[in-house]
């Protein structure tokens, strides 16, 4: 199939209007390639047919969006963030809340501890199961907290992965076995599913990070974000968009976790980088 540099100026344009996705001329090639493998298998004559599409079929752009973006993930992928959760970012939030709830008490009213997880871009959902682990079996009385792990993605494939919780027993990842004893069950196909336990905390919804935050109504709501190797596919212009929704998205004091290759020095935010054992994340200050 034919792809002139006009039709492929579209599909660019196309992709980033709607969910800021973008591609340099070093990947024309590439983006070529899937373009055209969506193309053949829908019986299309042409990539302009094609192009139509995409701008009147909703899942048809969301297969194509699947196809760029990766979901490759795994359990417990970078564990320096997951070992920071538990040594330093849960420990604080566990201390504040626990603060909150007994001046609460001392006035007579009941009160029951918060905590809100997400992660932006969960793809097929072990990094949201990964989160949702760490703080239910590092909280000493989970019961005692009114406690959510939001995973989110543009996919709606990958989500309906994510909520039958049911993966390959071979991609296990790093997950420590004190969590795949408590929270992973093993079944007769060769697979482990996540335990009902688990999912109960954990929900998952359909979410274009371009439309961040007011239309999620996600401002102010966020203790931790995990958003990592997601602003890998913006341009700058783009990240920068994203890093100042996330830091609406998190409360005061709230933590967000990025990807290895996704500092923060190259745009205009007010959080404090926190970096232990050669571990590094992000703080928002209290008060903003």
């Amino acid at each position: 199939m034919e792809l002139t540099d006009d039709t492929m100026v579209r599909f660019k344009g196309l992709v980033y209007n709607r969910c800021n996705l973008s591609f340099p001329v070093t990947r024309d090639m590439q983006l070529r390639r899937w373009l055209v493998h969506r193309a053949e298998e829908g019986r299309h004559g042409s990539l302009e047919d094609y192009y139509r599409k995409l701008v009147a079929d909703d899942r048809e752009f969301e297969r194509l969006i699947s196809l760029i973006t990766t979901r490759e993930t795994y359990f417990f992928r970078m564990p320096d963030h997951f070992r920071a959760l538990k040594e330093t970012v849960l420990p604080e939030i566990v201390d504040r809340e626990g603060k909150k709830a007994m001046k609460a008490i001392s006035r007579g009213e009941t009160s029951r501890m918060r905590l809100r997880a997400w992660s932006a871009g969960c793809a097929n959902g072990q990094e949201a199961y990964s989160l949702a682990m760490q703080i239910h079996g590092t909280l000493h009385y989970p019961r005692a907290w009114d406690l959510t792990v939001l995973g989110t993605d543009i996919n709606a494939d990958a989500l309906e992965i994510a909520r039958a919780g049911r993966y390959d027993g071979m991609r296990m990842g790093s997950m420590p076995p004190q969590f795949s004893d408590r929270y992973v069950t093993s079944t007769a196909a060769g697979e482990v599913a996540i335990t009902d336990e688990l999912k109960t905390i954990t929900e998952f919804r359909q979410l274009n990070l371009k439309q961040l935050p007011e239309d999620q109504g996600f401002r102010n709501d966020f203790d931790i974000i995990f958003c990592r190797n997601v602003m890998i596919y913006f341009d700058l212009a783009a990240q920068q968009r994203l890093v100042t929704a996330l830091a609406d998205c998190l409360v005061p004091g709230g933590y967000l976790f990025t990807g290895e290759g996704e500092v923060l020095h190259l745009y205009d935010h007010s959080f404090e980088m926190v970096e232990r054992n050669g571990c590094m994340y992000y703080r928002k200050p209290w008060g903003n």
